[in-house]
């Protein structure tokens, strides 16, 4: 199963993101989003599964807060950026 990570730019937009996701039916977790995703230090992020990915999107464009990247992690570990 794919795992998504939608990173944000503060954890109050975090916790917003994550309020939008779960009125929407689509479990999440804020998660510290990893150093290598993040080049301005410490952030942090929403995790979700890829399946929901889609809905993850849509929900949060609907909802005026877009995440700022979003990466899939990859089976070694590592993380690859997905365009949105």
């Amino acid at each position: 199963m794919d795992i998504y990570t939608l990173t944000c730019r503060s954890l109050t937009y975090a916790q917003r993101v994550s309020r939008v996701l779960t009125a929407a039916g689509i479990r999440n977790m804020i998660v510290r989003t990893p150093q290598r995703m993040s080049r301005e230090g410490c952030g942090y992020a929403a995790r979700i599964s890829g399946s929901d990915l889609g809905s993850a999107l849509g929900a949060l464009a609907s909802a005026g807060v877009p995440p700022k990247k979003v990466f899939r992690q990859l089976p070694n570990g590592g993380y690859e950026e997905v365009p949105f």
